[in-house]
């Protein structure tokens, strides 16, 4: 099971075979959202806090971007499916977001 990222009074993580994204208030436990990824598959890795999104990766490659909000908002979602699995957390390196996979090491940044 992935840890879960503390933001503005808010725990968010993701179930790690229903791809079910998960917020509640940290004070009470109170449930604000269960949001179902679309085609997430599993998730092992832990989610990441950049800025005010937050980066889930799923064992398959795909990184889902939901806005660091209690209203849920998913911003993007992209693929890296190279064949290969990935199950450890992201690392944020400046505006550079590094994702490992059992064969490679990528760098995500914006272009300049």
């Amino acid at each position: 099971m992935s840890s879960p990222v503390y933001h503005d009074g808010y725990l968010y993580w993701a179930h790690e075979q229903l791809g079910i994204i998960n917020c509640v208030r940290a004070k009470t436990g109170e449930s604000i959202f269960e949001e179902r990824l679309p085609r997430a598959g599993q998730i092992y890795a832990s989610p990441i806090l950049a800025g005010e999104n937050l980066y889930f990766v799923t064992r398959d490659g795909s990184v889902f971007v939901i806005k660091a909000d209690p209203k849920f908002q998913m911003s993007a979602k992209n693929s890296m499916r190279d064949r290969s699995r990935f199950d450890a957390s992201p690392v944020v390196d400046g505006d550079r977001l590094l994702i490992r996979s059992d064969r490679y090491l990528y760098c995500v940044a914006p272009r300049k």
